[in-house]
């Protein structure tokens, strides 16, 4: 099923950048829209911060002795310890989340509403937490990588983290327009999930930099992906997730 579901995200991001590419339209008989740089395209721009994320965690892997050493500073909390603290990661990694949501609803009374209906960005959501699963799945089945007590080899990358920031990327989407600092709240607590995550030796800290690349890179896809089918398919197209005992996936309808 996750597999499926991904093949449908691939799928929707190359269909999302073949009408970004059509659609340079021609203005009158002589002149046309000038044609925008790469650079600054939204794929792009959206893209530095993941990949700035996943080059760093790669460097602490390159560099001997130093994924160990930032271990031993930052294990203070270690959860094999008779005084550890829960620090609640297992929950507060989908705060951002519930926070879009409850905000979405306060914010609605002072004519602030998110970019997307209830229904669509609940399935963004669903899509997103989905791709982001499979990705961190797999590359843990790949890489093999011990945590830091020796529990499991599934180290690399780091699943909570990479969960907080699909909710803190998906709450930047819908409501960062109207304060940078509701974005600021979201991915603090996503890097708190991560920090909590080095503290009781459960990962490393290049495990927690994979694992927010992964989890803001899947969120933005996803967003690029939905975009773009919807600006093909303008009013016409409802796209939802469905969740219960006997199964999970996606309804797709769209109106003749």
């Amino acid at each position: 099923m996750r597999a499926f579901l991904t093949s449908i995200l691939l799928v929707l991001i190359f269909t999302n950048l073949l009408a970004q590419t059509d659609s340079v339209k021609v203005v009158d008989d002589i002149s046309k829209q000038p044609k925008q740089e790469w650079y600054k395209t939204k794929y792009v721009q959206e893209s530095i911060v993941p990949l700035g994320l996943a080059v760093g965690s790669l460097t602490i892997l390159a560099i001997p002795n130093l994924k160990v050493n930032l271990q031993n500073k930052l294990n203070w909390n270690n959860q094999a310890n008779p005084n550890y603290i829960n620090l609640g990661d297992d929950y507060v990694r989908y705060a951002p989340a519930v926070a879009a949501y409850l905000l979405s609803d306060a914010l609605s009374d002072y004519g602030f509403r998110p970019k997307h209906r209830f229904i669509d960005r609940t399935a963004i959501l669903a899509v997103a937490y989905i791709a982001s699963d499979f990705v961190v799945n797999n590359t843990k089945k790949i890489v093999q990588e011990p945590r830091p007590d020796k529990t499991e080899n599934t180290s690399m990358p780091s699943q909570h983290t990479a969960m907080a920031f699909v909710a803190a990327s998906f709450l930047d989407h819908e409501l960062g327009y109207i304060s940078p600092w509701i974005s600021v709240g979201g991915y603090a607590v996503a890097s708190y999930v991560g920090y909590a995550r080095v503290a009781r030796n459960a990962h490393f800290t290049c495990d927690v930099l994979m694992g927010a690349a992964v989890g803001i890179l899947m969120t933005n896809a996803t967003y690029w992906a939905y975009d773009g089918v919807m600006k093909l398919f303008p009013e016409k197209l409802t796209i939802s997730p469905i969740v219960d005992l006997q199964q999970t996936g996606i309804y797709v309808c769209y109106q003749f």
